[in-house]
């Protein structure tokens, strides 16, 4: 009976972990990153202020400047946008047409930008949108 009850409390640590592990958005990236920022509704762009307050990042709006993009948007999708886009115009379209005042979920993207301005993914979260 105690190996059980050990047992259900190592999950429970190892479970809270993972939980503020995957919360922190994303726990291993640099800070002082400038982002582009796509967000396409109230509630989208609160979570991408609070996201970057909290991740020690930056907005701009000059691409060429630009370490990456970050896109939040709301779906109940696991993965609502592609792992990668021929160009940020196709993923700002993606984005926008996402459940983005009533989904489920927020999804929050990093994408990087190639030379030639197509983005690969490089962390995707999910998480409820408590509202």
């Amino acid at each position: 009976m105690k190996t059980i009850h050990r047992y259900r409390t190592w999950l429970l640590i190892l479970a809270a972990l993972l939980v503020a592990t995957a919360l922190s958005v994303p726990a291993h990236a640099e800070r002082g990153l400038n982002l582009a920022v796509i967000a396409h509704s109230v509630s989208t762009s609160m979570e991408a202020r609070e996201v970057l307050r909290r991740q020690g990042w930056s907005e701009t709006s000059n691409l060429r400047q630009a370490d990456g993009v970050l896109v939040v948007c709301r779906s109940m999708l696991s993965y609502p946008l592609n792992s990668s886009y021929d160009s940020i115009k196709e993923l700002d379209e993606d984005a926008d047409f996402q459940l983005n005042i009533s989904g489920a979920n927020f999804h929050v993207y990093v994408y990087r930008i190639n030379d030639d301005l197509s983005v690969d993914e490089v962390k995707h979260i999910h998480y409820p949108a408590d509202e």
